[in-house]
């Protein structure tokens, strides 16, 4: 048997993936063997490096000690030291989600000690990606009041580490599973093409979470733009600062918008015989661009005005899915008025001056 048809989420562990992964659960749940436990499992390993960097109280060190063991989990020592480290913070976390992902992270682990050798270069940049990202979080935040980002730089570098890793690892994963269906495939997914989807998809929730990251002493708005208002992070503490903010905010959807103008040649590189591969793009996107939409009439400095997409939503989307697994030409049809309307409502219905 290959070591990869070994690899296997048991269902203890695929319900703790449910409970920490909300919506992006529908698109993993959909794909076929072997990405979906692949999936999975990468997902499972990033969050818990992102509850252990959100729990309060543990001393900045001891954060990055624990990232740092997750960059080189492939030492069995390695995973040995984390668990250790782990266990006594397993109570520690709000969601009961979390705190269950931390109890059960020695059996993720024994998952992972059964992923192939020629795979695990891809963990290991899934992994290196995301613990850089949440290295900044620990280092630029140091909690107390808010603190932000210096520049557009260090805000575009996150994202590419804890969105656009994972996006690489996606597309790496799709062109094995594309490889292995059918060895007349000459294109497949670009690398870049998912970086930059997946850094557009990490914007998304940054804007959807900016009030709560604030009050946890986190402003992922760049000090340079605030400066531009002549504000500070403690500003943006205050919902009724949010127009002072709004050309801030209208800009970094416009940022997200342009990255995530690169799915029409990610999806149209999936065969339209690989289905569930197809639409474990389409869904992520299409909520991505709702989410946005929604945004744009939000006050996001309100923890009461979170722009979350509603359940009816998100299963509207996928009961209208079949045409465009089908059909690029629908996809970028259905994607080309997601983003006239998401433009509509962040300029106002008003387009001129600006350039996309």
């Amino acid at each position: 048997m290959d070591k990869r048809e070994k690899l296997h989420l048991s269902g203890e562990i695929r319900t703790i993936l449910k409970k920490v992964s909300r919506s992006l659960y529908l698109s993993l749940n959909i794909l076929p063997e072997p990405v979906r436990t692949s999936m999975g499992l990468g997902y499972l390993l990033c969050r818990v490096m992102d509850a252990v960097v959100d729990l309060p109280g543990v001393p900045a060190p001891e954060k990055l000690n624990i990232l740092a063991l997750m960059r080189g989990l492939d030492k069995p020592e390695n995973s040995a030291a984390l668990l250790e480290r782990i266990r006594p913070l397993s109570s520690l976390p709000r969601q009961q989600g979390e705190r269950e992902l931390l109890l059960k992270l020695g059996k993720i682990l024994s998952v992972y000690s059964s992923v192939p050798e020629e795979e695990r270069v891809l963990f290991s940049g899934l992994l290196h990606g995301v613990a850089s990202g949440l290295e900044m979080d620990v280092l630029s935040f140091p909690g107390g009041g808010p603190a932000a980002f210096k520049t557009a730089q260090d805000l575009e570098r996150y994202c590419a580490c804890t969105g656009g890793a994972p996006g690489v690892f996606w597309a790496s994963l799709y062109r094995e599973a594309m490889r292995r269906a059918s060895r007349t495939v000459s294109s497949f997914p670009s690398g870049k093409d998912a970086e930059m989807i997946g850094s557009a998809l990490q914007m998304t929730n940054i804007l959807k979470g900016m009030a709560a990251d604030l009050r946890l002493g986190r402003c992922y708005i760049p000090q340079e733009d605030l400066d531009s208002r002549n504000m500070k992070p403690a500003d943006l503490l205050l919902p009724s600062n949010m127009e002072r903010v709004r050309d801030i905010t209208s800009k970094w959807m416009y940022w997200a918008l342009d990255r995530l103008d690169q799915c029409e040649a990610f999806v149209s590189a999936v065969p339209k015989t690989e289905l569930s591969l197809r639409a474990a793009v389409i869904w992520p996107v299409y909520w991505a661009m709702d989410t946005l939409e929604k945004a744009a009439h939000s006050n996001l400095l309100d923890p009461g005005d979170r722009p979350a997409v509603g359940r009816s939503r998100i299963y509207a989307t996928i009961a209208s899915t079949p045409p465009l697994l089908l059909s690029n030409t629908a996809f970028a049809r259905g994607y080309r008025f997601r983003r006239e309307t998401l433009i509509g409502s962040i300029t106002g219905g008003n387009f001129e001056g600006r350039a996309i």
